[in-house]
């Protein structure tokens, strides 16, 4: 798409496939301006969709917000800028008529011309983690705690113990009590972790709050407890490398 496109207000457009359903289904709309300058402004409307039909009880059951709406309207970090402008000049000049387990979206010019992406999936899951990344910012989800305690390649055994942030795109992690915090900002490589580590089975009722063996392989992924490799932790079926390939990410990302 040509870049001038985006020099004036434009909007995105986005709506979740309709084989999701309530009380996930949602619409949004992401209003631009000032998008090429180092001031860049967004502004968001976000509707769930026939969440009348679900309690509070049964909301709060999903862990999900009570609201159906949410409005926010700001600065756009330039860092997320950089990174939706990388996908915009992507898209084709077309309209969209998404099958039923396909998203809609569409980039709207001032003109009202329309384009689309190249590829639904990949521009879904950046859509949903700047849709996180706004939550984070306003307090509405709470930034990724994560913890790794892996073995480096002199075979001395790490902890890793830090926050994942969608808004500012890295982590931040310390290495034991009263150390600097050190960050990560390579996102694809902490994308591409995150993935592979999620696929694994994570047995909750025997994780741990805390780790009292420090020369066991084991992550926190989020939920506030510990989970050891080959006990709590379970590569996934068929996968026989899943483990090594964990610890090959952390050995990269986390070279100390």
């Amino acid at each position: 798409m040509d870049a001038k496109r985006l020099e004036k207000n434009f909007k995105l457009l986005y709506e979740s496939p309709n084989n999701v359903p309530a009380p996930y289904h949602l619409e949004a709309v992401f209003a631009f301006s000032d998008f090429f300058s180092e001031n860049p402004n967004v502004s968001v409307a976000i509707q769930y969709v026939d969440r009348d039909d679900f309690s509070k009880e049964e909301l709060m059951a999903e862990g999900l917000s009570l609201e159906d709406t949410f409005h926010w309207n700001g600065p756009l970090p330039l860092v997320w800028r950089d990174r939706l402008r990388d996908s915009f000049l992507r898209y084709k000049s077309g309209s969209s008529d998404p099958r039923d387990e396909e998203p809609f979206v569409i980039l709207e010019s001032s003109d009202t011309s329309t384009s689309k992406p190249n590829m639904l999936d990949a521009e879904e899951t950046l859509i949903q983690e700047f849709m996180q990344a706004l939550f984070e910012y306003e307090g509405k989800e709470m930034t990724l705690f994560l913890g790794f305690q892996f073995a480096d390649e002199e075979g001395e055994w790490q902890r890793i113990d830090g926050e994942l942030s969608f808004y500012n795109l890295n982590f931040n992690y310390i290495t034991g009590p009263d150390t600097p915090v050190r960050m990560v900002n390579d996102w694809d490589a902490l994308q591409a972790l995150m993935s592979l580590l999620f696929i694994g089975e994570f047995h909750f009722d025997k994780g741990k709050e805390e780790l009292k063996q420090m020369r066991n392989f084991a992550v926190m992924p989020g939920d506030g407890k510990w989970y050891v490799a080959g006990d709590s932790w379970r590569k996934p079926s068929g996968n026989h490398f899943y483990f090594d390939q964990i610890e090959d990410s952390l050995r990269t990302l986390f070279t100390l």
